[in-house]
């Protein structure tokens, strides 16, 4: 395997934040600021260069539920299978804490290629809120040429055998 994953503390090891993939998912850096406070940080990095982090993904537990906050792979190393080794972690961290609560990811509408990961994952659409980051980023935000304007929100279905 050419891509492995490892915790990170944001408290202590603050320095090694990788920011710039932090708000390619996120760009409201305060908000960023705020859940990293409180959250368990998943980092990908290459076997042979363990210092150059390719991808991050940042998770928190709640009372009722898990919520992946946040997802982000280097764009040049997109479409690799860092974003799914990343989830796949995720997923095996979760589901060996013995409680059994709900396991949710939000993302935006226009996010093709992130929601098709999701998806072939076993997340499923549960919600959709319009115009959530039209009312809650104050810059617009841009995939491509256009506009990001709703929120989907899936929850983890895991496959039954």
């Amino acid at each position: 395997m050419k891509w492995l994953t490892a915790f990170l503390d944001p408290q202590k090891e603050a320095e090694r934040l990788p920011w710039s993939l932090l708000l390619d998912a996120d760009p409201n850096q305060e908000l960023v600021k705020d859940y990293l406070e409180k959250s368990r940080v998943l980092i990908a990095y290459e076997k042979q260069v363990p210092e150059r982090i390719v991808g991050i993904l940042v998770y928190e537990e709640r009372v009722a539920e898990w919520e992946i906050l946040n997802v982000a792979v280097t764009p040049a190393l997109q479409n690799q299978g860092i974003g799914r080794l990343l989830l796949q972690r995720c997923l095996q961290e979760i589901m060996n804490q013995e409680e059994d609560k709900q396991i949710l990811i939000k993302t935006g509408d226009l996010t093709s290629p992130a929601l098709s990961l999701y998806q072939k994952m076993g997340f499923r659409q549960i919600d959709f809120v319009k115009d959530y980051f039209v009312k809650n980023y104050p810059e617009p935000i841009f995939e491509g040429d256009k506009q990001l304007r709703n929120q989907v929100i899936l929850a983890y279905q895991p496959k039954m055998n």
